[in-house]
Protein backbone atom coordinates (compact mmCIF):
# COMPACT_ATOMS: atom_id res chain seq x y z
CA UNK A 1 0.00 0.00 0.00
CA UNK A 2 2.40 2.31 0.79
CA UNK A 3 4.19 1.95 -2.51
CA UNK A 4 0.99 3.28 -3.96
CA UNK A 5 0.71 6.00 -1.72
CA UNK A 6 4.11 7.09 -3.02
CA UNK A 7 3.22 6.34 -6.85
CA UNK A 8 0.47 8.27 -6.48
CA UNK A 9 2.18 11.37 -4.71
CA UNK A 10 5.25 11.02 -7.48
CA UNK A 11 2.48 10.86 -9.96
CA UNK A 12 1.04 14.52 -8.80
CA UNK A 13 4.20 15.97 -8.61
CA UNK A 14 6.51 14.82 -11.30
CA UNK A 15 8.24 16.59 -13.36
CA UNK A 16 9.36 16.58 -17.03
CA UNK A 17 12.65 15.50 -17.67
CA UNK A 18 15.16 17.61 -18.30
CA UNK A 19 17.11 18.35 -21.86
CA UNK A 20 20.52 16.90 -19.93
CA UNK A 21 18.24 13.76 -18.55
CA UNK A 22 16.47 13.21 -22.12
CA UNK A 23 20.07 13.35 -23.36
CA UNK A 24 21.41 11.03 -21.10
CA UNK A 25 18.51 8.84 -22.16
CA UNK A 26 18.89 9.43 -25.69
CA UNK A 27 22.21 7.80 -25.03
CA UNK A 28 21.22 4.32 -24.32
CA UNK A 29 17.80 3.45 -26.45
CA UNK A 30 17.95 3.50 -30.03
CA UNK A 31 16.29 5.85 -31.60
CA UNK A 32 12.31 3.71 -32.62
CA UNK A 33 12.47 2.49 -28.87
CA UNK A 34 13.62 6.20 -27.71
CA UNK A 35 10.41 7.37 -30.13
CA UNK A 36 8.02 4.88 -27.61
CA UNK A 37 9.67 6.31 -24.65
CA UNK A 38 8.76 9.67 -25.84
CA UNK A 39 5.42 9.31 -26.27
CA UNK A 40 4.79 7.84 -22.43
CA UNK A 41 3.24 10.58 -20.42
CA UNK A 42 5.58 12.72 -18.60
CA UNK A 43 5.02 11.29 -14.84
CA UNK A 44 5.62 7.69 -16.60
CA UNK A 45 9.22 9.03 -18.18
CA UNK A 46 9.89 10.76 -14.46
CA UNK A 47 9.14 7.35 -12.85
CA UNK A 48 11.25 5.02 -15.62
CA UNK A 49 14.34 7.41 -15.30
CA UNK A 50 14.45 7.55 -11.51
CA UNK A 51 14.36 3.85 -11.85
CA UNK A 52 17.10 3.53 -14.46
CA UNK A 53 19.16 5.67 -12.25
CA UNK A 54 18.19 3.75 -9.34
CA UNK A 55 19.86 0.40 -11.28
CA UNK A 56 22.58 2.17 -11.40
CA UNK A 57 21.91 3.75 -14.58
CA UNK A 58 23.85 0.34 -15.98
CA UNK A 59 23.46 0.26 -19.76
CA UNK A 60 22.49 -3.42 -19.55
CA UNK A 61 19.74 -2.70 -17.77
CA UNK A 62 18.66 0.84 -19.63
CA UNK A 63 15.63 -0.73 -21.54
CA UNK A 64 14.35 -2.88 -19.24
CA UNK A 65 14.15 -0.10 -16.48
CA UNK A 66 13.35 3.04 -18.91
CA UNK A 67 10.58 1.15 -20.95
CA UNK A 68 8.76 -1.41 -18.06
CA UNK A 69 5.62 1.00 -18.19
CA UNK A 70 5.07 1.44 -21.68
CA UNK A 71 2.22 -0.35 -21.85
CA UNK A 72 0.47 2.23 -20.06
CA UNK A 73 0.68 4.73 -22.88
CA UNK A 74 -3.00 4.39 -24.61
CA UNK A 75 -4.61 3.87 -20.55
CA UNK A 76 -5.40 6.61 -18.17
CA UNK A 77 -3.19 9.70 -17.95
CA UNK A 78 -4.35 11.12 -14.23
CA UNK A 79 -3.39 10.09 -10.99
CA UNK A 80 -6.92 9.48 -9.27
CA UNK A 81 -7.82 7.86 -12.32
CA UNK A 82 -5.04 5.64 -12.04
CA UNK A 83 -5.36 5.43 -8.57
CA UNK A 84 -9.33 4.27 -8.76
CA UNK A 85 -8.33 1.87 -11.18
CA UNK A 86 -5.81 0.80 -8.90
CA UNK A 87 -8.74 0.27 -6.25
CA UNK A 88 -11.14 -1.67 -8.45
CA UNK A 89 -8.56 -3.74 -9.65
CA UNK A 90 -7.33 -4.94 -6.00
CA UNK A 91 -11.40 -5.55 -5.26
CA UNK A 92 -11.47 -7.43 -8.74
CA UNK A 93 -14.37 -4.91 -9.86
CA UNK A 94 -14.63 -4.25 -13.34
CA UNK A 95 -13.01 -0.96 -14.84
CA UNK A 96 -14.53 1.02 -17.32
CA UNK A 97 -13.77 1.48 -21.03
CA UNK A 98 -9.68 1.94 -21.36
CA UNK A 99 -9.23 1.41 -18.20
CA UNK A 100 -8.14 -2.02 -19.00
CA UNK A 101 -4.91 -0.48 -20.24
CA UNK A 102 -3.93 0.12 -16.59
CA UNK A 103 -4.24 -2.94 -15.69
CA UNK A 104 -3.16 -5.32 -18.80
CA UNK A 105 -0.17 -2.56 -19.25
CA UNK A 106 2.92 -5.23 -19.01
CA UNK A 107 1.74 -7.78 -21.52
CA UNK A 108 1.05 -4.90 -24.05
CA UNK A 109 3.93 -2.84 -22.96
CA UNK A 110 6.11 -6.72 -23.82
CA UNK A 111 4.01 -6.98 -27.52
CA UNK A 112 5.14 -3.45 -28.00
CA UNK A 113 8.51 -4.10 -27.09
CA UNK A 114 8.79 -6.93 -28.71
CA UNK A 115 7.69 -5.82 -31.91
CA UNK A 116 10.23 -3.01 -32.10
CA UNK A 117 13.20 -5.06 -31.04
CA UNK A 118 14.01 -4.43 -27.62
CA UNK A 119 15.98 -6.61 -25.75
CA UNK A 120 14.81 -10.08 -24.18
CA UNK A 121 15.57 -8.76 -20.75
CA UNK A 122 13.02 -5.34 -21.28
CA UNK A 123 10.13 -7.58 -22.92
CA UNK A 124 10.18 -9.91 -19.94
CA UNK A 125 10.35 -7.21 -17.69
CA UNK A 126 7.97 -5.12 -19.08
CA UNK A 127 5.71 -8.01 -18.85
CA UNK A 128 6.04 -9.69 -15.68
CA UNK A 129 6.92 -7.12 -13.22
CA UNK A 130 6.74 -7.36 -10.20
CA UNK A 131 7.11 -11.06 -10.09
CA UNK A 132 9.83 -12.79 -9.02
CA UNK A 133 12.32 -13.57 -11.84
CA UNK A 134 11.34 -15.54 -14.45
CA UNK A 135 14.06 -18.59 -15.22
CA UNK A 136 16.57 -17.69 -17.44
CA UNK A 137 16.60 -14.47 -16.01
CA UNK A 138 19.76 -13.02 -13.81
CA UNK A 139 18.13 -12.85 -10.42
CA UNK A 140 20.51 -10.38 -9.24
CA UNK A 141 19.41 -7.73 -12.41
CA UNK A 142 15.82 -8.70 -11.91
CA UNK A 143 15.57 -8.08 -7.90
CA UNK A 144 17.75 -4.76 -8.85
CA UNK A 145 15.45 -3.69 -11.21
CA UNK A 146 12.34 -4.42 -8.88
CA UNK A 147 13.89 -2.73 -6.10
CA UNK A 148 14.66 0.37 -8.14
CA UNK A 149 10.97 0.45 -9.12
CA UNK A 150 10.22 0.26 -5.33
CA UNK A 151 8.58 -2.89 -5.42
Amino acid sequence: MLHLIKRFFGHLTARPLTPAEHARIAGVLPPELLAIFDAMHHPDQRHSYTVWVRADARPDLAQAALLHDVGKIDGPKGAVTRSIATVLIHLRLPLPGGWTIYRDHGPIGSEVLSRHGADPLAIVFAELHPSPAPQGVEEADWNLLLQADDI
